[in-house]
């Protein structure tokens, strides 16, 4: 799911599609914490990271974070 100003997408193909549809080409990232803690018995992990996005353009940074649990076996492919 991802909830883009208060709107909540679900299913990648509902979130490519408002990914697309974004008024802007181009977002610098600038990841400014990534904090991961234990998340119950089955070897879970909680990750929160957060930081930047600078959009061509323009004068001041948007802030951003973003959570996700990931359970037993799953494996995280970060992109930057």
């Amino acid at each position: 799911m991802l909830t883009f100003e208060g709107q909540k997408i679900q299913g990648a193909q509902n979130i490519v599609a408002k990914l697309i549809s974004l008024p802007f080409q181009q977002c610098q990232h600038s990841i400014t914490t990534v904090d991961c803690q234990p998340s119950g018995p089955a070897g879970g992990m909680l990750v929160f990271v957060s930081g930047n996005l600078q959009l061509t353009g323009e004068q001041h940074a948007l802030k951003f974070s973003q959570d996700d649990l990931h359970r037993e076996n799953y494996k995280l492919f970060a992109d930057r």
